[in-house]
């Protein structure tokens, strides 16, 4: 049984909550930028272009989902712009005395429709929204940070981190996506067949992306580590996120087993696999949480808690990694820095459920949600929370899911699947 997000940009809109010092005649105007089916960065190079400003003058706090409706803050130094898009409004708002950074984020507030939902589900889901408010869910990166595995190139940082260069360079640039239907596809199925033959791929593979790249290949052929630091630095940092991210992940879901009651554990199903969850917590269990450590890992922080410290190490000893090996293997952009994270969150400002008929498909239902989460946290994720199975029930499958991925029920109707990674837009929805 499936339910449908993103049907319809309209049915998902997210407003970032933003606070700066107002300082009248400030240098830096604060803007406020609607935009629909495009991503932050898409916006920002349309409001380059259309009027004139410099990119090195103009600083935000976060990225948007392009397949949305959002609306997000930004600064341009010494200059107040106006401009009317069909997909993009930009409009001044006030002016303070620095860029806007992502420290001035109070999260994001959401407004989000799911759709072609049975009656009775539409019914449970309003019945698990009290469980949720009362003791939370955790704190999981959702599939949107792991479009790696969705285009079928794993983890090129692991392969850096167990010193692999050849094999995360092929990761990053010979890795033909079995979903995108962009044009470089076909590229990256040329390059895996000629791979090692520097100077038809040197031929073949054009433009800013890859003559660098290939170019350092042809002076030194078998420096693989060289050659990854040609890669798109934007690149490079994403994919060390991810498997930065995908191991939390499950530290966070190890740590959990020992302190959620058996009858109380739900299955949440991501890309990166299934993830554990609860319905209530003991108040001590919760107290625990709360009052825990739980960094992102970073090999010169300490690791958090012990609990949870703990549970990083068997994460990263399952995946064949120790702390040497950031030393031993380091790429300039995918170096890892202990980050704070909350393992446990609850959202404010919560609307009661609107459940209605679902005008798109027909008999069945739709469910308004409004909520707000702290910056960082995924409403993707929140509502897979309350869609969640007990443990015990094994999730549904897609067919020809690939290599026992846990699969979501969710179809995102408005999911851009055909765009390649280096593109897709991390949002915190």
């Amino acid at each position: 049984m499936t339910v449908r997000l993103k049907t319809i940009p309209e049915d998902f809109r997210v407003r970032e909550l933003m606070q700066w010092p107002e300082v009248p005649g400030g240098d830096y105007v604060v803007h406020l930028l609607h935009k629909e089916k495009l991503s932050t960065p898409e916006a920002l190079s349309l409001l380059v272009r259309e009027a004139r400003v410099d990119r090195g003058a103009v600083a935000y706090a976060g990225l948007k989902d392009r397949q949305a409706v959002t609306d997000q803050y930004l600064t341009i130094e010494r200059r107040a712009v106006e401009l009317k898009l069909p997909n993009l409004r930009v409009q001044p708002v006030g002016a303070t005395d620095r860029p806007i950074t992502s420290r001035q984020s109070g999260g994001n507030a959401f407004t989000i429709v799911v759709r072609d939902m049975t009656p009775p589900r539409a019914a449970s889901l309003r019945r698990g929204m009290p469980s949720l408010l009362k003791t939370g869910f955790p704190n999981y990166f959702d599939d949107q940070r792991f479009g790696c595995l969705r285009h079928g190139q794993g983890f090129p940082m692991r392969s850096v981190l167990q010193g692999d260069f050849e094999r995360a360079l092929q990761q990053f640039i010979a890795e033909p996506s079995p979903v995108a239907i962009s044009g470089d596809v076909k590229l990256k199925k040329t390059l895996q067949l000629r791979w090692g033959d520097w100077e038809t791929c040197a031929r073949i593979a054009r433009g800013p992306m890859y003559e660098p790249i290939f170019g350092h290949l042809l002076a030194h052929p078998d420096d693989f580590r060289g050659a990854l630091e040609h890669v798109p630095l934007r690149q490079r940092v994403i994919h060390a996120f991810a498997f930065q991210s995908l191991l939390w992940n499950r530290a966070v879901s190890r740590l959990l087993r020992g302190g959620v009651n058996s009858a109380q554990r739900l299955r949440l199903a991501t890309l990166a696999g299934d993830l554990l969850a609860w319905k209530y917590l003991a108040p001590d269990r919760e107290e625990k949480l709360v009052a825990m450590r739980t960094p992102l890992y970073g090999p010169e922080g300490d690791g958090g808690s012990e609990p949870f410290r703990r549970a990083m190490q068997e994460e990263m000893h399952a995946a064949g990694i120790e702390r040497d090996d950031f030393v031993r293997n380091e790429i300039p952009g995918m170096i890892w820095k202990e980050e704070p994270r909350d393992v446990l969150i609850k959202p404010a400002d919560v609307a009661d459920v609107r459940l209605e008929p679902d005008e798109i498909h027909r008999g069945k239902v739709k469910a308004t949600l409004e909520f707000a989460l702290p910056r960082g946290a995924y409403a993707t994720m929140m509502i897979k929370r309350l869609f969640a199975p007990s443990w015990f029930v094994p999730e549904e499958r897609d067919e020809g899911g690939q290599g026992g991925e846990g699969r979501g029920r969710f179809d995102r109707d408005g999911d851009d699947r055909g765009r390649d990674e280096r593109s897709r837009d991390e949002d915190e929805a």
